[in-house]
């Protein structure tokens, strides 16, 4: 017999032995199941009375003594409807917790330029425009053969690039091509990294690096906290 199913319905090992020997036994006395079970006197007495709590076991009075035996075997249907109904009494509760989760936080690395091919089509898959914080066009030079087919998605998709640059010259270069709109950020505003903000998923590009290493966030929070950001600094940006 596979006692494990009973022990998925809420009993534990020591519940199953002592109801297992009271099937075999019948009305039977305390001493009689802890020798048919092999467990120890209190562990026996413990299952009895939780088994008792349960409505799966009950006990006579015979010549003074305790006599226990189990109720018929579909009680444990029973037993399983009384969960389940305590369970739906519950879900109301558990759903306004449920709730009040907070939304989780997947990131990811990513390495060398098969890395930048990949967040580039976790761009196109958005559908949405695409904020580039610190753009420099680098892109452009480091994937020659994937971007021409990238761009020819992007713009059938009319998926539109929005762009503060480092540089005056990389940005009158790049707002030449098809759906892309772009700013010069403030002197001093010039760094290593770029950031690509798109659909729920902020990507954070470390171009220092030989090989560019890229951090990629999933979370709705914190895209939507960078994309207001981005458009702070786009507000006091230069054409």
């Amino acid at each position: 017999m596979d006692t494990s199913i009973l022990e998925k319905i809420g009993l534990t090992k020591n519940q199953v032995l002592v109801y297992l020997s009271l099937l075999r036994l019948g009305s039977t006395n305390a001493q009689n199941i802890i020798k048919e079970s092999g467990l120890h006197g209190s562990r026996v007495y413990d299952s009895l009375e939780k088994l008792q709590e349960m409505g799966l076991a009950s006990y006579v009075i015979k010549d003074f003594k305790k006599y226990f035996q189990v109720v018929e075997a579909e009680k444990l249907l029973d037993y399983i409807d009384e969960q389940k109904q305590a369970v739906k009494q519950l879900l109301p509760e558990l759903k306004s917790l449920e709730g009040m989760k907070k939304e989780e936080i997947n990131a990811s690395i990513y390495k060398g330029k098969e890395g930048l091919k990949t967040i580039h089509l976790e761009m196109l898959k958005e559908s949405e425009d695409i904020y580039v914080l610190g753009a420099k066009g680098l892109i452009f030079e480091e994937l020659p053969y994937f971007i021409p087919n990238f761009e020819r998605e992007r713009i059938k998709r009319k998926i539109k690039f929005i762009c503060l640059f480092d540089k005056k010259e990389v940005k009158e270069q790049l707002t030449k091509r098809k759906l892309f709109e772009g700013k010069i950020l403030p002197n001093g505003f010039e760094s290593n990294s770029v950031v690509n903000i798109f659909g729920n998923k902020v990507a954070i590009v470390l171009w220092k690096e030989r090989y560019p290493t890229a951090f990629l966030i999933d979370n709705k929070d914190i895209a939507d906290s960078f994309r207001k950001w981005f458009k702070l600094i786009w507000g006091v940006s230069k054409d």
